[in-house]
């Protein structure tokens, strides 16, 4: 998908270019100091011309359609999850998922600060966690940990959802800890005169 989406931002960047280059020539109105009839004249005695600009304007469309569908995909993700019981149906908020998370790395002490984001995807929760650590970390551990902690408490949480719950953790930055808090405060002598 990412070759397709490199593609499309290509194809978009040239015929935009193409364009605002074509407005600045209209704007500084020279059009007509340079005779652009040498460009203009091989591709207009091109036989097949006609053939070529409409494949290529069926070509743009079907990628901007596509481009639109994939957008719309992705911006209409699942927001919630739910299940069915005997008494009714159930209905949780991801966003819901992603308080319990971050409320629940909060006992860990080699975290600092945690963020998730959770989806539904046909492979099961998808759980992306980006970690704050300590320096004093260690970093397999602790990961392992923190993913171990949140694939059991979301599992204990969704017991009536039958789908598996993958979580990823990415360490997007090792901070310091302060060394002053942990010093004792001086005590200051006052000054004699």
């Amino acid at each position: 998908m990412r070759l397709f989406s490199k593609i499309i931002v290509f194809v978009y960047t040239l015929i935009f270019a193409i364009v605002g280059v074509c407005l600045i020539f209209i704007s500084l109105h020279m059009e007509g100091r340079y005779d652009l009839s040498i460009i203009l004249e091989p591709l207009m005695n091109f036989s097949n011309l006609h053939l070529v600009i409409g494949l290529s304007g069926v070509l743009l469309i079907l990628v901007t359609l596509s481009l639109a569908n994939f957008s719309f995909k992705k911006f209409q993700t699942e927001k919630t999850i739910g299940y069915a019981t005997n008494e009714g149906q159930v209905i949780i908020s991801l966003g819901a998922i992603e308080d319990f998370i971050r409320r629940l790395t909060q006992q860990l002490p080699d975290v600092k600060e945690l963020r998730s984001d959770v989806f539904v995807t046909r492979r099961g929760i998808e759980i992306e966690s980006r970690v704050i650590l300590w320096s004093t970390s260690n970093i397999p551990n602790i990961t392992e940990r923190v993913q171990s902690v949140i694939q059991g408490q979301v599992q204990k949480l969704l017991s009536g959802i039958d789908k598996p719950v993958l979580v990823n953790v990415h360490v997007t930055k090792i901070a310091q800890r302060d060394q002053e808090k942990n010093k004792k405060p001086k005590q200051e002598i006052p000054f004699l005169r």
